[in-house]
């Protein structure tokens, strides 16, 4: 009886040590994995800009789908060069999903009527 009871011990000596070991690594990968997950968008229309054309693009505008006339420059670079991406963050006070994008190349204007941006977390500019 002696010899289960100590065996018993051991073995719950073993789990406890375990289970601590299985803690302590959990708790030191979770710091790791929230720095690797990808950043939340502020805004659900928030999206990434890429440019698959052979030419720079110098600006983009935003503006809700019909409007009149186009928002302020969003590309917070000076210019996006091809095969290059950027970040767009969001500056519309609007409710609205659907927008017209027009992308200022040095070979002109690219324009993209009706994206839904609540749904669009990557946009490309294509010739």
């Amino acid at each position: 009886m002696n010899s289960i009871l100590r065996q018993l011990s051991r073995l719950t000596f073993v789990l406890q040590n375990q289970t601590s070991i299985l803690l302590i690594a959990a708790s030191l990968c979770l710091p790791v994995i929230g720095a690797i997950a990808p950043a939340a968008r502020a805004d659900i229309r928030d999206f990434t800009l890429h440019n698959e054309t052979s030419v720079n693009i110098q600006e983009l505008h935003i503006s809700n789908s019909g409007a009149d006339k186009w928002g302020a420059n969003l590309l917070d670079k000076d210019i996006l060069l091809p095969d290059e991406s950027a970040d767009i963050v969001f500056e519309d006070n609007s409710t609205s999903c659907l927008y017209d994008i027009r992308a200022i190349t040095d070979d002109g204007e690219i324009d993209k009527r009706q994206v839904n941006l609540c749904e669009t977390v990557d946009f490309s500019v294509k010739e």
